[in-house]
């Protein structure tokens, strides 16, 4: 981890590269929103996921807005979730994909690849996919940081009196209630904007128990 701080700049960018890449490749990006938090601190941390869940979601869509835009219209042929969501981007635009971003429920990578057969302008996704990470960023940086003060306890006992641990601690929870909240509320909306999402889960259907 210190080698990785040492690099200064270069270190940075070659994280927001990979950070980048995983997402891409469908890693889950709490993974390295933990990592950056607990190499960069929460700030830096924070600066570095919300950099790297931008750029990913912006590479899936120009992926499949210009490489791969029919092999994806087959695939999410089957979804009908994503009829409905080119139908709310064409009316909310940048709220429809800053509430997905905001509900735990939407899977990150997938969705992404999805907006790219909508006609979303790409710098308006951006700004929205940034803004819809900050509170799930938020968390797992903190966690991060959180991880990373555990690894330097040892080193450092002047930096982990109680009551800075206490207002850490509360930190974290004040963040999570926030983010369950927001998150509640996104999925109340899109329950509206995209009625077939209960039912179709990007091809994970809900399976109806038969009873007698």
């Amino acid at each position: 981890m210190q080698e990785i701080q040492a690099a200064g700049w270069s270190g940075w960018f070659t994280y927001l590269i990979i950070y980048s890449l995983a997402c891409l490749l469908f890693v889950p990006g709490s993974v390295m929103a933990i990592g950056a938090g607990a190499i960069y601190g929460f700030w830096g941390g924070l600066a570095l996921a919300l950099l790297g869940n931008g750029l990913s979601a912006l590479f899936s869509l120009l992926i499949t807005r210009y490489l791969l835009r029919d092999w994806a219209a087959r695939f999410f042929a089957r979804h009908p979730t994503v009829e409905d969501l080119g139908a709310a981007v064409q009316d909310d635009g940048w709220r429809i994909v800053c509430l997905t971003h905001l509900s735990p429920i939407m899977p990150f990578s997938l969705v992404n690849y999805a907006f790219g057969l909508t006609k979303i302008p790409w710098p308006e996704f951006l700004l929205a996919t940034i803004l819809g990470g900050i509170p799930a960023a938020s968390i797992y940086v903190y966690l991060g940081t959180l991880a990373g003060s555990f690894a330097t306890l040892s080193t450092d006992l002047s930096q982990h009196r109680p009551l800075v641990w206490f207002l850490r601690i509360l930190g974290l929870v004040a963040t999570i209630v926030l983010t369950v909240y927001l998150a509640r509320r996104a999925n109340q909306v899109l329950k509206k904007k995209l009625p077939h999402r209960s039912e179709d889960h990007w091809g994970r259907r809900r399976k109806k128990r038969r009873t007698g």
